[in-house]
């Protein structure tokens, strides 16, 4: 039987066919609140409730999107201007608003059975194209891990793959890559491209293009290694996201780094895909790319995971297989200091030339992503490849890690410490709102990567009002290992405020401190590196009223210890710092980390240290609880 909102649809839209669209939005504006109100058509246009929750506004920024003047923030008038503009007349089928809006057009029509429009998604050329190009059937969600050298991508980065049918038989690089992401200007210096990531002065858009364009760009340019998680959408719900997404192109949101970012927005087309979930109530002011994952493995989406390395990844596996010897071999023959024909390696068996010959064709490949190929090397290069063709070379896997990255601890801490500063007890707590840092537990997180945005750090002196102890804007590490095959630069930096102590005063000080340096890796138990030793050239600049002219600027080194031990991890670290008013400044500082659990842990710090001009010896022990 014919519902009375669907029979009152039907006359209102012949009612259409003979009157103005202006009447028929006054006719409608009853009839059509619940439907306009509902969970889909608020999704369809992306409406978000305002502060204080008295109104919706779309976060779409594009007025090409809406129908009605007022569609940005009335749903009911949207809703009644897409009716009305579905009989237009047909002047050219691509912009007809059926054809640009092809989702609308489904949704509205399964719950009003509307009448015939002029013509139908069937009839629209280039939505029928795409359609046709993606081919949608399955997808899945992928998290590629961090990559510390570029500041928009330093917490990883998610994008979605559409895939066709049968696609395990064929191959996934044929699938296409969905990616949203801020379009950047390239003028802008880092202080602006912070300010405008935090407050919304980029736009931001969605892109298909060809997933092995995307696994060039991460997997082979970026050494990032990819986690591909095959949703378990039906065809019918790939389908119906895809759909929306034709209805997305080229339309600008605003792109905020933290919240409405990358993750955010395919998690809103996820939601579309399935009517009923809900994966967003929890990222309200930050969405972290990890955290985004876990939402959607928590609601159910996830069938399978697949593990794709980087080249940097599989290029070291590979020559971990080899022998010293063997492995300067390898370099030898990459940088053409010996010939295929070296009687060091036709000596071998020829098992043991393919393996190492095998590894300087991909060691040269590697050496030719940051580098223009010149006819020389695209000889020798394809040289090598065809002595590999004539040897016996079984091709080796890179095995999956133990932890995937879902599997860390969670991105926002709560801390809190006791302790002793001399001979005086205080109590510090601590709320950071990211990442992660080098002694936290290692599971699901890059060793000797440490991003943390936004900490702060309070404390309660015995006999003393509560007080900022710290704030860190910024506080970023890269301590990847160098060795005979990757040569990364070891760098931190480091922007906020502290609390530094004089003899009888202290100050909190507005600081920034960074450096760079090398990283090498201590191999103990044969299965990689166990201990990370690291050096660093470091300078201070800082504006500190215990100084006499306040501001001031240091140079100095670091050095350290990252020890990856059985029951948590060990950092050990002095810095020294000769500053511009001929005062120095030191530090020694322990710290023991032991997980408790994925997201609780205990941590002991233990740091002598000189201020200004007085020491200090200061003891403590924090939980820390991650959230």
């Amino acid at each position: 039987m014919t519902s009375p909102l669907r029979f009152a649809a039907v006359c209102w839209l012949l009612f259409v066919c003979v009157t103005s669209p202006a009447q028929a939005l006054e006719l409608d504006a009853q009839q059509s609140t619940s439907l306009s109100e509902s969970t889909t058509w608020q999704r369809l246009l992306h409406y978000e409730p305002t502060y204080g929750q008295q109104r919706v506004e779309s976060q779409v920024d594009d007025d090409e999107f809406f129908l009605a003047a007022n569609g940005k923030t009335d749903p009911a008038a949207e809703l009644n201007a897409t009716l009305a503009a579905f009989y237009q007349p047909v002047d050219d089928a691509d912009q007809h608003p059926v054809c640009r809006f092809p989702a609308r057009w489904h949704f509205l029509n399964s719950e009003l059975e509307l009448p015939e429009p002029p013509l139908t998604p069937p009839h629209c050329p280039e939505f029928n194209q795409w359609m046709g190009t993606l081919k949608p059937h399955s997808a899945s969600l992928v998290f590629a891990s961090s990559y510390l050298n570029s500041p928009s991508s330093m917490f990883g980065h998610t994008f979605l793959r559409i895939d066709p049918e049968n696609v395990e038989e064929g191959s996934t690089w044929l699938s296409y890559a969905v990616n949203f992401g801020a379009e950047l200007n390239a003028e802008d210096n880092s202080i602006l491209y912070a300010y405008k990531g935090l407050f919304g002065g980029y736009p931001g858009f969605f892109s298909v293009i060809k997933y092995y364009e995307k696994i060039k760009e991460y997997s082979r340019i970026e050494n990032r290694d990819l986690w591909e998680y095959n949703l378990n959408l039906t065809p019918q719900e790939t389908r119906r996201m895809t759909t929306h997404l034709w209805e997305l192109r080229n339309v600008d949101f605003e792109y905020y780094f933290f919240d409405e970012n990358c993750s955010y927005r395919l998690l809103e087309l996820l939601e579309f895909a399935r009517p009923g979930s809900s994966l967003r109530d929890e990222f309200g002011v930050r969405a972290i790319p990890i955290d985004t994952v876990r939402a959607v493995i928590d609601g159910d989406f996830v069938a399978s995971t697949t593990y794709r390395p980087s080249v940097a990844t599989q290029l070291e596996f590979n020559v971990n297989q080899l022998s010293d010897e063997h492995q300067q071999l390898t370099w030898q023959l990459a940088r053409r200091e010996i010939t295929l024909d070296d009687a060091r390696l036709t000596a071998l068996t020829p098992e043991q030339q393919g393996r190492i010959v095998a590894a300087a064709y991909e060691y040269l490949r590697y050496l030719e992503l940051d580098q223009p190929r010149t006819a020389e090397g695209a000889r020798y290069s394809l040289q090598l490849l065809q002595r590999v063709s004539q040897l016996p070379v079984q091709q080796s896997v890179v095995p999956t890690p133990e932890h995937s990255p879902e599997q860390g601890h969670k991105t926002l801490l709560l801390g809190l410490t006791g302790g002793q500063s001399d001979s005086t007890g205080f109590a510090d707590l601590r709320l950071r709102m990211s990442y992660h840092d080098l002694a936290d537990n290692r599971i699901g997180y890059l060793d000797g990567a440490a991003i943390n945005l936004f900490e702060l750090r309070l404390r309660q002196q015995e006999n003393d009002s509560l007080q900022i102890e710290q704030i860190n804007f910024v506080d970023i590490n890269s301590h990847a290992p160098r060795n005979r095959f990757l040569k990364p630069i070891t760098w931190r930096v480091q922007a906020g405020f502290e609390r530094l102590y004089a003899h009888d005063d202290d100050d909190l000080v507005a600081q920034v401190h960074g450096g760079a340096g090398v990283t090498y890796g201590v191999d103990v138990n044969g299965q990689g590196a166990d201990i990370l030793l690291y050096t660093m050239a470091m300078g201070r600049l800082e504006y500190n009223e215990l100084l006499e002219h306040n501001w001031a600027v240091g140079a100095g080194a670091l050095v350290g210890a990252l020890a990856y031990l059985p029951f948590g991890t060990l950092q050990l670290e002095s810095d020294y710092y000769q500053f511009s008013d001929g005062l120095e400044r030191y530090q020694h500082q322990l710290i023991q980390n032991i997980p408790i659990g994925r997201d609780n842990a205990v941590r002991l710090f233990a740091t002598h240290r000189k201020e200004v001009d007085t020491l200090i010896d200061e003891v403590s022990l924090e939980f820390r609880h991650y959230f």
